[in-house]
């Protein structure tokens, strides 16, 4: 039906693409911290901040939250289907943002530092910065899913920025990172899954690929 007509339909509702939806501002107690947005949208991602429970949480394409259903994510916003409406959230609004140590224009992963050979040590208050401000690590690297024989085998950095958390990392431009902490970046829900993974762990071992070889890299949180 979609192919005859030109027309999207997702959970039971019509979308033209020629003619955007009216959409209204969300009434949740949600507040969004920030996207990261694929070519692929189910490898898209949102940080936001929830009420009453006052936790930062990320979301992926249908993921559920307060009822509603995420129905796109955007650069700027996410749409969600709520009672068969879409409505949208942002960064504005009433929900009071995350509370991070962190000073205007100052680099994120500032206070990681390499002790061996691929080895790093990274403060705890880094990691909470950067999961929290999504829309600034966006910009600092092209993150896009990478294919093998039709099949998804992690993600691949491109552009990295000098003195970028990547870049503080060790990462390099063309690096394909394959597994975090044992978990296999090969689909959406696991990439979420080691996503959330990252939160609270006290240590952090990245496998990737660069130039066809294998490359572990550990990070202990402090």
């Amino acid at each position: 039906m979609a192919q005859l007509t030109g027309l999207s339909f997702v959970t039971g509702v019509m979308v033209d693409p020629d003619r955007p939806p009216d959409l209204r501002r969300s009434t949740l107690g949600i507040r969004l911290l920030g996207t990261l947005v694929s070519q692929d949208p189910r490898w898209s991602m949102a940080s936001i901040h929830e009420l009453p429970a006052g936790s930062a949480r990320s979301l992926m394409l249908s993921d559920t939250i307060q009822g509603a259903r995420v129905f796109a994510i955007e650069r700027e916003r996410i749409l969600l289907l709520v009672d068969g409406r879409l409505e949208y959230i942002d960064g504005t609004g009433s929900v009071a943002p995350v509370p991070v140590n962190i000073q205007p224009g100052a680099a994120l992963g500032r206070g990681i530092r390499e002790t061996g050979a691929e080895t790093y040590a990274v403060p705890r208050e880094d990691v909470t910065e950067a999961l929290t401000h999504l829309d600034e690590l966006m910009m600092q690297a092209r993150v896009v899913p990478s294919f093998r024989d039709g099949r998804t085998v992690g993600f691949k950095l491109f552009s990295i920025r000098e003195g970028s958390l990547y870049s503080r990392l060790g990462l390099r431009n063309g690096d394909v990172l394959q597994r975090i902490n044992g978990l296999d970046l090969d689909s959406p829900d696991k990439a979420l899954e080691a996503f959330h993974t990252l939160r609270d762990a006290r240590r952090v071992e990245l496998q990737i690929e660069r130039g066809g070889a294998p490359v572990r890299k550990v990070f202990d949180v402090r």
